[in-house]
């Protein structure tokens, strides 16, 4: 098996995107609120922007979902991911 060695910010971005992309996810879907801090945003905001095109060339995220510039960071970050931040479960 072959090892593949990543920079430990890669893989802290990656594991930070996990958490608060799919954390939102299932929040949103069981009607659960959610919250970071600034500090935490901040960084998921940058990470997704330093790998968004890649993240879409792999699939990993969607076509960016257009949200305009002075939205809460959350909301710039879902839609950067290509996350609609306005999706609500069906009833």
């Amino acid at each position: 098996m072959a090892t593949v060695e990543l920079p430990a910010d890669l893989v802290g971005g990656m594991v930070l995107g996990e958490f608060v992309l799919h954390g939102w996810d299932l929040a949103r879907a069981l009607g659960v609120p959610v919250g970071w801090s600034d500090d935490v945003l901040r960084l998921l905001y940058a990470e997704i922007a330093r790998s968004a095109d890649q993240g879409r060339s792999m699939g990993v995220y969607g076509p960016e979902v257009p949200v305009p510039p002075d939205s809460p960071l959350l909301e710039r970050a879902l839609g950067l991911s290509g996350r609609d931040p306005h999706w609500t479960p069906a009833s």
